[in-house]
């Protein structure tokens, strides 16, 4: 009996060690465009700073901490009416003194289907534009570079067809390790464990890789399984359906659509986007406001993104205010800290997926587990060709 349950096991074993193998070599390629872009995309605001400090920073005046609501409110009032700009769809609120305000313009998508967005940087304390980009476009200049490494990323410049290519990867991803972890799992004893955990040379490069390749893959396992479910779940949150809530962004983005068919996009003053900004303000006293999505029409709704001091998300916060122009009120309010179940769930995938949750730990451990994603893709490559060469 024991001889028999010992053989199914090895068989078991070749065949997810063949599947472990043919994920790699199908999905290879992909998995290390996607350890490599995410790796980067960690630090993107940081990055990006650096890469374009005349686009992404600005000099505060002397004794000003930060840009305030009524100067916030003054800077979108004059671009939305500058010739060439008019109102935004959406705006980024700087977080400190010297971060640039940024608009978003819509834009069609491009030929291969991806979505593009105008970004117009501001100066708030001056109403100065610093400059702009397209937002969904790679190019060869710094301004581009962060834009195009997230297309890739999220899209690998295909639009929808990569955003699904990029959903299977990431399920493939999650599978792969868990196969590899049930691989690497060692017998019911500390000898056999400190062994597994343990990197041999022996004298041999094959056998120095094959320890690092095992012991590494082991200790990125959760990280990378958590990676590719929620990387899986941003690109077709359809295919969770009834296990996690969808994301409500396709329908307010169709209903904004509609309303800004029916009526022109109206030039918004100082006071109506203070009187907006103060409402979210009171009703989370000690949060920042960091995005404003301006309403489409007259009539229709703007939304504020607010940030609350426990929240992980720590760039922008997850919490989301909707004020009605027509009842002149706060309509609605997502609040993530009161989210449960499943909801509560998906309001951490994000600052999971980036990084974010943790701060400059979570960071570095997303960009550590990019780059061993690497790591693990490539020394396994390599040790299926070494094996494969002897027998042809």
């Amino acid at each position: 009996m024991p001889a028999f349950f010992s053989m199914i096991s090895a068989t078991l074993r070749r065949i997810l060690r063949q599947l472990h193998l043919w994920s790699a070599l199908i999905f290879g390629l992909i998995l290390l465009l996607a350890g490599l872009t995410g790796s980067v995309l960690a630090w993107r605001h940081e990055l990006d700073a650096l890469l374009n400090p005349a686009l992404m920073t600005v000099q505060p005046p002397p004794s000003v901490q930060i840009c305030d609501q009524r100067c916030q409110a003054t800077s979108i009032a004059w671009l939305s009416q500058q010739s060439g700009y008019g109102p935004p769809s959406m705006v980024s609120l700087p977080l400190h003194a010297d971060q640039a305000m940024v608009a978003w313009y819509k834009l069609p998508s491009s030929e291969s289907g991806l979505p593009r967005q105008r970004q117009v940087m501001l100066d708030p304390y001056r109403q100065q534009i610093l400059g702009e980009r397209i937002w969904g476009e790679a190019g060869w200049h710094s301004a581009q570079w962060m834009p195009g490494i997230f297309a890739l990323h999220r899209y690998l410049l295909l639009g929808d067809t990569g955003k699904t290519i990029m959903a299977v990867s990431g399920l493939v991803l999650a599978f792969s390790s868990l196969l590899g972890l049930m691989l690497w799992l060692p017998r019911r004893s500390l000898t056999a464990w400190r062994r597994a955990l343990s990197v041999h040379w022996r004298g041999s490069t094959h056998a120095l890789l094959y320890s690092l390749h095992k012991s590494s893959g082991a200790l990125v396992t959760v990280v990378l399984v958590m990676l590719g479910i929620t990387g899986c779940y941003f690109n077709q949150p359809g295919w969770f359906a009834g296990i996690l809530p969808d994301k409500p962004v396709a329908a307010s983005k169709e209903k904004r659509g509609k309303e800004k068919e029916k009526e022109p996009v109206p030039v918004w003053n100082t006071g109506d986007i203070q009187h907006w900004l103060q409402n979210a303000q009171q009703a989370y006293p000690q949060g920042r406001i960091t995005r404003l999505q301006l309403p489409a029409s007259a009539s229709g709704k703007a939304e504020l993104r607010v940030l609350q001091a426990a929240e992980p998300r720590l760039h922008e916060g997850n919490t989301r205010i909707s004020y009605s122009l027509k009842e002149q009120r706060i309509s609605a309010i997502k609040d993530p800290q009161l989210a449960s179940g499943a909801e509560a769930v998906v309001s951490w995938f994000y600052p999971l997926h980036s990084g974010e949750a943790f701060g400059l730990a979570g960071k570095t451990l997303i960009s550590i587990s990019g780059i061993a994603l690497n790591f693990l893709v490539l020394s396994g490559l390599f040790l299926w060709w070494k094996r494969r060469k002897p027998r042809r």
